[in-house]
């Protein structure tokens, strides 16, 4: 199987790997997280005042920078919350699209093209059509229009576990089973986003990946399994000739930590020929993939909203989505407290 980085891929996963990365990255860090305890400090200390908003916010987030799982997890609880009847919305933050400084509502239905609103959003178009999404930076007023325009029952918040001005009911961590802290370090010298102090603010922590958790937290804490859904046609169309798992497939993405997808579908019997990796949210407009002609590709839901329109027409293009699955005791424990924060006084 050959491997081929994209054009700007960086090299500062690979120093992630390492226990003690060099000098200069690891005096970053320092600087990083020392600024990050500042912020902080100004919301534990209500020096800044977290706003509360008028329905349930459940917020889905990681230490992590990328890669963990939160976009699957966040549409797991929307699909979840929607089958039971409730009006869902599903809030996130735009990012990489033009309108990421804006507030855009999309209807449910109404497709979301990931220039505009960036390619998580359109993943959640994809997985979810019924539910409406609604993106921008400023997660304050993104969900009051959302509140004001679709009187939502419950708001999930993807990737907002670092968005600290809009409250949440509760706050749900994830983080893989393997290595749940990496190698230690926040950006640049690791791949956290804040120390992991910052779980005391979280409600719930959610493992995921098929080990046992590498650590121990004293927070309520859950199982998460992921799986492969049936490959969908990237041009939403049905082949004449299914694909066949021991078909040689070419792998092209760019999303954080491709190696987690790559190993699912070694796992899963995949025969793989190559794969190619770019930095995550990398929009593919200036690179030529005129080389996947008469080939057989398979990506992301993620990779997919972007590639449709990239990839040459003469080859069998397959999106596989992945899908999460929370353990059973997450729903029951969601529910009681659900109902007994939204009792509580938030701060505004």
């Amino acid at each position: 199987m050959a491997l081929r980085s994209g054009t700007g891929v960086s090299g500062l996963t690979r120093v992630w790997e390492q226990a003690r990365p060099p000098w200069g990255l690891r005096m970053m860090a320092q600087l990083y997280a020392g600024g990050w305890h500042l912020y902080e400090s100004l919301y534990r200390l209500r020096i800044r005042r977290r706003v509360a908003i008028s329905v349930p916010v459940i917020g889905v987030g990681s230490l992590w920078v990328g890669g963990v799982g939160k976009t699957p997890v966040t549409l797991a609880l929307a699909r979840h919350w929607h089958q039971q009847g409730k009006r869902v919305v599903v809030l996130g933050h735009g990012y990489g699209g033009r309108r990421y400084r804006q507030v855009t509502l999309i209807e449910p239905g109404v497709p979301a093209a990931p220039l505009e609103v960036g390619d998580e959003a359109c993943e959640a178009r994809m997985a979810l059509p019924n539910v409406p999404i609604a993106v921008g930076k400023s997660r304050v007023a993104v969900a009051r229009q959302a509140i004001e325009y679709w009187k939502p029952d419950l708001i999930v918040l993807d990737d907002g576990f670092q968005h600290l001005p809009l409250a949440r009911t509760v706050d749900l961590v994830i983080l893989p089973t393997e290595k749940p802290f990496g190698n230690g370090y926040c950006l640049p010298a690791g791949p956290l986003r804040e120390p992991p102090s910052g779980l005391r603010r979280a409600h719930a922590l959610l493992w995921m990946g098929e080990d046992e958790p590498k650590a121990t937290v004293s927070l309520p804490a859950f199982r998460v399994r992921t799986r492969f859904s049936k490959p969908l046609p990237l041009w939403g169309t049905e082949p004449s000739v299914p694909l066949l798992p021991q078909e040689r497939v070419q792998v092209l993405t760019a999303i954080a930590r491709p190696e987690r997808f790559v190993a699912m579908l070694q796992r899963e019997g995949w025969s793989i020929e190559s794969v190619a990796v770019y930095p995550d949210h990398h929009d593919f407009r200036e690179v030529d993939l005129s080389h996947y002609a008469g080939k057989i590709v398979v990506m992301t839901a993620k990779d997919g909203v972007k590639l449709r329109e990239r990839l040459p027409r003469t080859c069998r293009a397959y999106v596989i989505p992945i899908i999460a699955e929370p353990e059973d005791a997450l729903w029951r424990w969601l529910e009681s407290a659900l109902i007994s924060r939204s009792s509580d006084r938030i701060d505004r």
